[in-house]
């Protein structure tokens, strides 16, 4: 009879739990007397460090609905949108929902598909072993699914205790893919997410970002003529690209064609490229005292803002790179490249938050563009 009244008693705390943060703190002291009565009792044991890790998680008002309610789903949609950390409450969380434990060791055997379920436990202290063989399913995956790669996932990796690793088995995969022109934008967001992990530059991803420069300046041609000048610029940037570049061959053959430009003026430019390697011997002797300078007033005066921005990122003057980002920004709010580039910016320099901020607006941006290009055309 005793043992009958408990385990009512037991059902009927956990019934009361999802109630409210009052009534949470209620059972709790009510649970607190009980243990007073039967410290020997298992059941109420398992029932307090249930109940406790509810009252802790319950603090975090972005999870408080889905913890009261014990929604994992929910949780795990919420903890996916919640901006702030609190990597003290891990313990908790796999307390309250233990299926979330039973998934983050999947993970870490090699089963992906958890990866959404586990995604985010980062914001609560999870620092996982990513599996061998994720690098190849990321890259895959990610050039069938441009959504894939999130600012939860960025950091979940960042917090992932093989980070560099995984960054090296990145930079691998997309070695293989380098002669796969149609994959470019793609490989250019993989290799600047292994630079987040280790920090480390790589020739692939300067080539693949000076082809995605060249590819977007020329889309903004698309309806104009462009003058022998600015064509010679372009096929200056083509001919020092180490890429494959026939889609970019044929978009500036095009550009001459509507514009009036002779194809004899390309081999003019090769012309021109050997000859400039002879001269660089004695280019390389100008005097640096006058050539800095040069280049900062270049880039101040001359260069488009993009430019600029590349310019000061590579010197690691993000400060500078993330005000002129803002004022480029202020022209497009949705330039979702720009956008991930400046969060970059922010985590480079710790403002984390900030990041957190603009990798949200990426995403919600990146689900914007995917609804549009889905919904019919009038």
């Amino acid at each position: 009879m005793k043992k009958f009244l408990l385990v009512l008693s037991f059902f009927l705390i956990v019934s009361v739990l999802a109630q409210s943060l009052e009534d949470l703190e209620k059972s709790w002291l009510e649970l607190l007397q009980r243990v007073a009565r039967e410290p020997d009792s298992d059941e109420l044991i398992e029932l307090g460090r249930k109940l406790s890790a509810k009252r802790r998680l319950a603090q975090v008002e972005t999870l408080r609905e889905s913890v009261l309610e014990e929604n994992l789903d929910k949780f795990v949609a919420n903890l996916s949108e919640m901006s702030e950390t609190r990597d003290d409450l891990l313990d908790e969380c796999f307390v309250l929902f233990p299926k979330l434990k039973i998934d983050a060791a999947s993970f870490e055997r090699g089963d992906n598909s958890k990866l959404n379920s586990v995604c985010a436990l980062w914001k609560l202290g999870y620092k996982p072993v990513v599996p061998q063989g994720f690098a190849a399913w990321l890259v895959q995956t990610f050039l069938s699914d441009p959504f894939l790669i999130d600012w939860n996932l960025v950091f979940f990796l960042k917090n992932s205790s093989n980070k560099d690793v995984i960054a090296k088995q990145i930079r691998q995969e997309c070695e293989k893919l380098k002669d796969k022109e149609e994959h470019y934008p793609a490989l250019y967001r993989l290799m600047v997410l292994a630079k987040q992990l280790d920090g480390s530059d790589s020739q692939l991803e300067s080539e693949l970002s000076t082809y995605i420069e060249l590819m977007t300046s020329l889309e903004r041609y698309s309806s104009e003529r462009v003058s022998k000048e600015e064509f010679e610029k372009f096929s200056r940037i083509l001919n020092n690209l180490n890429l494959k570049k026939d889609k970019l061959k044929a978009v500036l053959s095009h550009f001459a064609e509507r514009s009036g430009i002779q194809d004899s003026s390309i081999k003019e430019l090769e012309n021109r490229k050997n000859l400039q390697k002879l001269m660089t011997g004695w280019r390389f002797r100008i005097d640096l005292m006058v050539l800095v300078p040069a280049a900062f007033l270049l880039t101040f005066f001359l260069l488009p803002r993009r430019w600029k921005i590349s310019f000061f990122a590579f010197f690691k003057a993000y400060k500078i790179a993330i005000k002129l980002s803002q004022k480029e920004l202020s022209k497009d709010p949705t330039d979702i490249r720009l956008r991930t580039q400046l969060a970059m910016f922010y985590e480079c320099i710790g403002e984390n938050e900030k990041a957190f901020q603009e990798y949200k607006i990426v995403r919600d941006l990146s689900r914007m563009v995917k609804k549009d290009r889905i919904l019919p055309r009038a």
